[in-house]
């Protein structure tokens, strides 16, 4: 008998092998793989159930940084260095360096858990649609007909502070149906629980309806009284208010229902617009350029010079269907105007597009219009004067903060020398 150390490697080459994929096929039948298309199909979500019908779906997305805003001299510089807002969140920059790399977000609960809740029999009562929603909340089941005023077969929850606005639907609702809008085409007939509110604005419903919800058909308007149940009750709530993948795929999302492709290049983009504030499209009054005339000038030749479309935009005289303004905003080079809630037009613009955004505040530091002092001067919190600020960033853009003291009125004279120094850095 002879040893044949070759038949002997072939042989354990083929137990090695038998071995390995007996082992994966073991691996596949007992831990299948599920696939996350709420949110990103190349993730892997966490997926809790339970024999009570309550299904819980989960993801934690990447820290991430806000760069600091783009300063076109010391006075803005200064200005914002003094906020509330830098004074809050430069604790949050590594090594104490914010202009290096901005401020970091990293709170698991706050900033980077998505979740989705899906409950048999579930029931609302009023909670807060955020990250702080409530775990007895998610899971709160009713038992009998009588502990609800209303019982849907099937409900998905969007109740955030005003969303039925056009402005808090971009900044509260829009994140949340980045990761969950696949719920509303798997299920068309699930009623869409939002806020009641003192209006319904045109361009909301015109989102929702291309999005497949039509008012009359699907959209409940909720007021604090009602208990609503649902048979099946999705929740998105407990969601970030803010991450730029949520954001990015929310605009992306805008784009898709609006017919407009996801832009590899930034080459068409030629508008340069000026979202004008006047007396009569303000709903809370004051912010007003009184030198507007010559500031539309530099403007104007600032776009002359460079081949620009000038639009100067007044959304009260917007009476196009939403998919033209969002095409409109798709296609901007550069967004300028006063702090307002117009400016969220900029949910439609492209990754590059430049936002100038020029905040006006009182001559005396102690009471900026954007500084939140609560009732103890140590206790500085910060506000939602800068949500704008944060949305460009979050949308990948380049913004530029210009602010300018007002009257007594409110209003403000824009230095236009300001303005053209800030033009002549933009690249």
């Amino acid at each position: 008998m002879y040893f044949r150390p070759i038949r002997l490697f072939k042989s354990l080459v083929i137990f090695t092998c038998v071995v390995i994929v007996t082992y994966e096929i073991y691996r596949l039948l007992l831990h299948p793989t599920h696939k996350l298309s709420l949110i990103r199909h190349d993730h892997i979500p966490s997926i809790l159930l339970s024999k009570d019908g309550f299904e819980h779906i989960s993801d934690n997305l990447e820290p991430f940084y806000i760069p600091l805003p783009n300063f076109s001299d010391d006075e803005a510089r200064n200005w914002f260095y003094s906020s509330s807002y830098y004074k809050v969140n430069s604790k949050k920059c590594p090594h104490g360096s914010c202009e290096e790399k901005g401020v970091f977000f990293n709170n698991t609960k706050e900033h980077l858990s998505v979740n989705i809740f899906l409950v048999k029999n579930g029931l609302y009562l009023n909670d807060d649609c955020g990250y702080n929603y409530g775990d007895n909340a998610t899971q709160r089941t009713f038992k009998n007909p009588d502990e609800t005023t209303v019982i849907y077969d099937k409900a998905i929850l969007y109740p955030v502070p005003d969303g039925w606005s056009f402005q808090h639907f971009l900044d509260g609702i829009g994140p949340k149906l980045s990761h969950s809008r696949s719920y509303l085409q798997k299920y068309p007939d699930a009623k869409i629980i939002i806020l009641e509110g003192v209006r319904f604005d045109r361009s909301v419903k015109e989102i929702w309806s291309m999005l497949g919800v039509e008012e009359s058909e699907r959209i409940i308007h909720y007021s604090s009284s009602m208990k609503i149940g649902a048979r099946l009750l999705i929740n998105p709530c407990r969601t970030p208010g803010i991450h730029p993948r949520l954001w990015q795929d929310a605009r992306k999302m805008y784009w898709s229902i609006s017919g407009l492709p996801n832009p590899k290049s930034q080459l068409k983009r030629n508008n340069l617009i000026y979202i004008q504030r006047t007396a009569t499209n303000a709903m809370n009054g004051a912010r007003l350029i009184l030198n507007e005339e010559p500031f539309i000038r530099v403007l104007r030749d600032y776009s002359a010079k460079y081949s620009l479309n000038y639009v100067q935009y007044d959304h009260s005289k917007d009476k196009d269907h939403i998919r033209s303004r969002i095409e409109l905003f798709y296609n901007a080079k550069i967004i300028i105007g006063v702090h307002s809630g117009a400016l969220s037009n900029m949910n439609f613009a492209q990754s590059g597009t430049t936002i100038i955004e020029i905040m006006p505040y009182k001559s005396d530091s102690s009471s900026l219009p954007m500084t939140c002092s609560m009732y103890r001067p140590e206790n500085i919190q910060a506000c939602a004067g800068y949500i704008l600020y944060t949305q460009a960033r979050l949308l990948n853009q380049s913004y530029w903060i210009l602010p300018i003291v007002v009257n007594a009125e409110g209003n403000l004279n824009v230095d236009t020398n300001r303005v053209q120094k800030l033009f002549d850095q933009i690249e």
